[in-house]
């Protein structure tokens, strides 16, 4: 869960730097760099909520596994036809 914790940090710093970056485009004019970079925020965002959600199953392991109810995370294989 460690690593989970620091892939939330760096996508935290990343969308603190697109916000501040957003800002300068948006006041220098440069409203077409400020719109990718605002599309760039939204992925950041939904891949950090997928990270809280990824961290949110390993607790809930965790939790079980104290209880003595085995449970473990396992991949989610999806194969397009």
């Amino acid at each position: 869960m460690i690593e989970i914790d620091e892939e939330i940090k760096r996508q935290q710093a990343c969308i603190e730097d697109l916000m501040t970056e957003i800002k300068i485009h948006v006041q220098k004019g440069q409203i077409n760099t400020a719109i990718q970079r605002e599309r760039d925020l939204h992925n950041s965002l939904k891949q950090l909520e997928k990270l809280h959600e990824r961290k949110r199953l390993w607790i809930t392991v965790e939790v079980l596994n104290k209880r003595g109810i085995l449970a473990e995370v396992v991949n989610k294989v999806v194969e397009m036809a």
